[in-house]
């Protein structure tokens, strides 16, 4: 560590703090495609870090099958990909949004309307355009 450290040419490159969102990556280099976090981190409030990486190798093996060569495969996965990745990265964001209120508008909001947020936040909507081709 002390030897990455002293080759860093200054402290502008450095970040130190939590990580909860990342811009949009690239997601392909050549035959290189990222999935799960490592092409969309995002806050861990819904839990479904590991689930996204397995939805993305799914859709990934399911394009490069059926696509006639890697670079159409790989926009087709991306495409099919993109909206899902954005629904819960929505979802993810309102749901640290919500932790930060302040106690008493927060709980009061979940006593009245608790059960049903929970419900709608984890129904995506047609679940079968964000993942099946």
């Amino acid at each position: 560590m002390r030897q990455y450290l002293a080759a860093v040419p200054g402290d502008g490159g450095i970040h130190c703090s939590p990580v909860e969102w990342l811009p949009e990556v690239m997601r392909s280099a050549g035959r290189v495609v990222l999935i799960g976090d490592a092409a969309h981190a995002m806050s861990p409030m819904m839990g479904q870090g590991g689930c996204m990486a397995i939805e993305d190798a799914v859709v990934l093996a399911d394009e490069l099958r059926r696509a006639a060569d890697i670079p159409a495969a790989i926009a087709a996965f991306t495409a099919r990909r993109r909206p899902r990745v954005e629904w819960v990265r929505e979802q993810s964001q309102a749901l640290t949004e919500l932790v930060r209120l302040p106690a008493s508008i927060r709980d009061r909001g979940l006593r009245e309307r608790g059960v049903s947020a929970f419900h709608d936040r984890y129904r995506p909507p047609a679940i079968t355009t964000l993942c099946q081709g």
